[in-house]
């Protein structure tokens, strides 16, 4: 064999075992799409915390009351829903209000009780066999 076809057959090797890779790859239009996806405002952010808190306020509640409580469709909701969970950043805000809401809601209503000191047990001794 000579130089061009070593090369020629490499080349064809290649493309065969990294051709079924590269067509996985997403088309540079469903990129474009992707990146222009509307951005959420600090408003329906809000609205989504609110909605989720007036919910883990009163357990009874369907996702459908609340959002007609704020005055938008569940369909528009779950559109906002969608946008937050695409951004990490939006995801772990949110997390983070329903967490401090659920800590500042006391179960009981009254203070917590602290937990009473340990106490430390006395030294075990050993035990020897019978001789």
């Amino acid at each position: 064999m000579n130089r061009r076809t070593v090369v020629a057959v490499c080349g064809l090797v290649w493309g065969v075992a990294t051709g079924p890779y590269v067509a996985s790859w997403p088309a540079a239009q469903e990129a474009d799409e992707s990146e222009a996806a509307p951005k959420v405002s600090g408003a329906e952010l809000q609205l989504y915390i609110d909605v989720y808190s007036a919910m883990q306020a009163d357990h009874d509640l369907t996702i459908e009351e609340a959002v007609r409580q704020h005055g938008i469709s569940l369909e528009k909701f779950r559109e906002i829903e969608r946008r937050i969970q695409t951004e990490q950043r939006l995801v772990e805000k949110v997390r983070l209000a329903l967490l401090n809401q659920a800590k500042s809601r006391n179960f009981w209503g009254a203070q917590p009780t602290p937990s009473p000191p340990s106490v430390s047990s006395p030294p075990q001794r050993e035990i020897l066999p019978a001789q």
